[in-house]
Formats: C-alpha cells, structure tokens, sequence
C-alpha cells in the first residue's frame, strides 16, 4: 500500500491493484505454524518454543505483566468479543463456531488448550487461507473520471510505518524507561494521525494475531493511557456501539489471519466502514477508521487512516 501510494504521489502512475495472498492450508496446522516460524530471529530467540509466534506475544504479555500488572481474563474478553463480532460478518472463518464466553474463568476446558505459557487456543488467530485487494487512484484520476465521484469511496487520510530490529528482547531492553511497551508502535500511529486533520477516530481494525497485541494497540494508538487497556476492556469501549470499536470484523482472532493478505483486508473492511457498506458490522456513523498492522514481533508496524471520501463541488 505505501509503495503503490508513493508511485501515484510522485504521478508514476495514476492507478493501482495492491493484492494480498495467502495459502497455509495445503499443510497440518502444526506445519504452517512452523512454516510462519521462518519470519522471526531463528537462532537467536525463541530456541525453547514449541509454536513461534504464540511463545513471542506470550513475551509481550510477560513484559506487560511485569511493567503494570495483567489479568489474562482481560485477554480472554478480548477474545470473546473478536469471536461475537465475527459472527456478524459473512466473510468471517469463525462466523458458524459455537465458541462461547471464555471470560470468567472458562478458558480452562478441552477444546481451549494451552498453546504456550498462558496463551490459550482461543487466545490465537486462525490458519487461513484468504486473499484481499484494493484500487488505489490519484486525485487526477478522480478528477478525470466524474462518475466515480458520484459512487461511494473511501480516502486515505494518514499513514505512518515503523521498521526496527528483528529481536523482541532487544526491543523491550530499548523501551525500559519509555511509559510504552514498544514505543516505536505507538510512533508509527502518532505519525498517521498527524497527517489527518479530523478530531478523531470512529474505530480501529487492529493486528490481533493474539491477544497480547489487540492489548497492545489499545494503549498504544491511545483508547487509555499506557498499561491501561484493561479500561477499556472492562467499560466495554471496544464494542460495537462502544466509544472507539475494535475489530468489528472480527479482526485476525474472529476473521482469519491470512498473513499475506491480513493488512489490505484490514483497510478493505476500514473502507467499508466509513462508506456505510459493512452490513451486520457496521459501526454507525463512522466516517474515519484507522488501521494497524504489524510483521513478526512488531518489526513491521504500519498504520493508516481512512476516511470517507466528499466529492469536490
């Protein structure tokens, strides 16, 4: 997206398809999950692990746990809400599984096991096979073609991207007398809403692969305070009809995590929603929603924000 965004900037082009893919289907759950394994520090870190990226975001909730304290049930509610929101949304691979709360103390049961250190089977996003895609054009394009005025379209109003080293350890030894957990997160969201001249946000499609970074983006893109998110959590401002909706797609947990394709469906549904046009799910109202997308153990961080698109007189 940034790519195709910087060819239309700079009048390379005035048009483009960004697409996203992913086939992890064609193997055992336990082979894909390995095969995914191929994006961290192999060699470096998570030696002991027996899944990958369930041991690396169990890390982040130790490192929460540690900084501020953290009560898995609020990863549980967590989890809860992404499965009831998924069930509003056709595409969602959840959308027909009869998960039940998870929140209260039941997560301990046979179709919930421990995946790694307090991370449960529910606490994780699906092995998905899935695809996304998005028309990008410039505002000459849009000029020059009056009919698609008239249609309903989302704009990209902000953006912001971090890129930092591979290790987890190093980013948590980098960010120990920072208030954030992992600062250059919160850096990359503050940089896409500097660019958008609006008061605020009407709801976030989040990077929940896990529960610990759904925790991670609430106090990182500012629904609380940092180490707060259990606020928001327990107030119930991440629902649907809540004060700032997260993932009411369901997000990675509830839709399916098609690693390849995760970041455009994200801005796919974001787009859907500041258009009216996300059915069941949608969040009334919303004519801004913003977008956060993470690679590996938040190496990658991008995020964006979507508005909706008025027409010139």
């Amino acid at each position: 997206m940034l790519a195709a965004m910087t060819d239309l900037r700079a009048g390379h082009y005035d048009c483009a398809l960004v697409v996203g893919a992913e086939l992890e289907k064609t193997v055992p759950s336990d082979a894909a999950a390995h095969n995914l394994g191929a994006a961290a520090w192999i060699g470096h870190e998570a030696d002991q692990a027996r899944f990958i990226w369930p041991y690396m975001f169990e890390q982040i909730a130790e490192e929460y746990d540690r900084r501020y304290g953290l009560d898995d049930e609020h990863l549980r509610a967590i989890a809860d809400l992404n499965f009831a929101n998924a069930r509003r949304n056709p595409n969602a691979q959840t959308r027909g599984w009869e998960v039940g709360s998870l929140a209260d103390g039941r997560a301990d049961r046979a179709d919930n096991p421990v995946v790694e250190g307090r991370l449960r089977r529910y606490d994780c996003s699906q092995v998905t096979d899935g695809g996304a895609g998005v028309v990008l054009v410039s505002d000459p394009y849009l000029d020059a073609h009056p009919e698609l005025g008239r249609r309903q379209l989302a704009r990209i109003q902000g953006w912001g991207h971090r890129t930092v080293g591979l290790g987890l350890q190093q980013k948590f030894d980098r960010s120990a007398s920072d208030e954030y957990v992992l600062p250059h997160v919160r850096h990359a969201v503050q940089d896409a809403f500097a660019r958008v001249d609006v008061d605020g946000i009407d709801g976030l499609e989040a990077h929940d692969c896990f529960t610990p970074s759904e925790y991670l983006a609430i106090d990182h893109v500012g629904i609380t305070g940092p180490g707060e998110s259990w606020k928001a959590i327990e107030n119930g401002d991440l629902e649907i009809g809540g004060r700032l909706p997260v993932n009411p797609s369901g997000g990675l947990i509830g839709g399916g995590h098609p690693v390849g394709a995760t970041g455009v469906r994200m801005l796919v549904d974001a787009s859907r929603q500041v258009t009216g046009c996300a059915g069941e799910f949608q969040v009334e109202g919303a004519r801004t929603f913003a977008t956060l997308n993470i690679g590996g153990s938040t190496t990658t961080t991008v995020s964006f924000v979507v508005g909706a698109h008025t027409p010139a007189a």
